[in-house]
């Protein structure tokens, strides 16, 4: 079975909670444009295709960037506006559900924009739209699926993973936070599996002044780079064996796994670190647990393992696992 598609597809209907429920239809056309983008952007060199001197050039990849970039701009602004019609009528039940909170959140903060934003209001809220389509959908859902081809591969931590969440469920208990936290087994495969296949593997920052770096002088509107894969995968940070799976290095939490412990970068660190990853963490755990308890999987003999980078990491020719379901 290919997992990789399906479990995209089921993240994309939860993950859309900020769209209008009368037109699901525009919250899906949104979501295909924002793969195409997606792809269009990683085709090209991913460190010379994301700056700004290179996205300005009349290349062919560039102008189609740009018309998915607007068509998208386009579908974003039109369920806002709908949004905002359909708010100013009180008796809509659609309007007080709470999938709409969240574009409407969006929207009130649009009007109070940071100082440091340099956009417009509309600028803003299409530039938070397609963050949640990006980070609360696809990197879910590849991170879901790197784990499951990992304890594929290993069946004896998909053993300890399954008997952790059984545990857990035994006597329907509910999967609430306090739960959650109890899952170590769980979370450490979920960690290794951010360490080997981070979903955001490249973070971007603009020198917004001149500062010397070591031996460097990095000039003003200079972007840097950083390559996550290459922090994780370093041996003198992890040990020889950097390489393999070996969820054990995170028996005492996160901070603990390496030295120092801000090699570790999978929702990126300091002031910008990713927002939503204590949910992307809560998320994760519930998934897992609804598998294991479930299925098992193995790897299908015609799977080709090849990372692929297209802004996050994942199967470049999908993810064929054998699903067998628990008696």
């Amino acid at each position: 079975m290919a997992i990789y598609g399906p479990i995209r597809e089921r993240t994309l209907h939860k993950s859309s909670s900020w769209r209008t429920l009368s037109d699901f239809a525009t919250g899906e056309e949104i979501f295909y444009k924002l793969r195409q983008l997606q792809k269009a952007i990683s085709q090209q060199d991913a460190l010379v295709g994301l700056s700004t001197v290179w996205k300005s050039l009349p290349t062919k990849a560039n102008r189609e960037i740009q018309k998915l970039e607007q068509e998208v701009r386009l579908l974003i602004l039109n369920v806002t506006k709908e949004h905002s019609r359909g708010s100013s009528n009180e008796d809509d039940d659609c309007i007080k559900t709470k999938h709409n909170g969240l574009l409407r959140s969006i929207v009130n903060s649009a009007r109070h924009c940071p100082a440091s934003y340099r956009g417009s209001a509309e600028d803003y809220i299409v530039d938070n739209c397609k963050s949640i389509y990006f980070a609360g959908h696809e990197t879910t859902a590849v991170t879901v699926t790197w784990c499951l081809m990992l304890l594929a591969t290993h069946p004896a931590w998909q053993d300890r993973a399954r008997a952790e969440a059984l545990e857990v469920c035994r006597g329907g208990t509910e999967l609430d936070v306090d739960v959650l936290r109890r899952l170590k087994t769980i979370t450490m495969v979920i960690q290794e599996t951010l360490r080997l296949y981070p979903p955001g593997s490249l973070i971007m920052r603009e020198a917004l002044k001149d500062f010397k770096f070591g031996g460097l002088d990095i000039p003003r509107g200079t972007i840097i780079q950083t390559a996550i894969p290459m922090l994780h995968l370093d041996k003198d940070v992890w040990g020889q064996d950097a390489g393999e799976f070996q969820p054990d290095r995170f028996a005492n939490g996160a901070a603990a796994a390496c030295e120092p412990s801000h090699m570790y970068l999978p929702f990126g660190h300091g002031p910008r670190i990713c927002a939503g990853q204590n949910l992307a963490m809560m998320e994760l755990k519930v998934v897992l647990v609804r598998l294991l308890t479930k299925f098992s999987f193995s790897r299908s003999p015609g799977y080709r393992h090849a990372p692929l980078f297209r802004l996050t990491i994942e199967p470049g020719f999908g993810m064929p696992l054998v699903v067998t379901k628990l008696p």
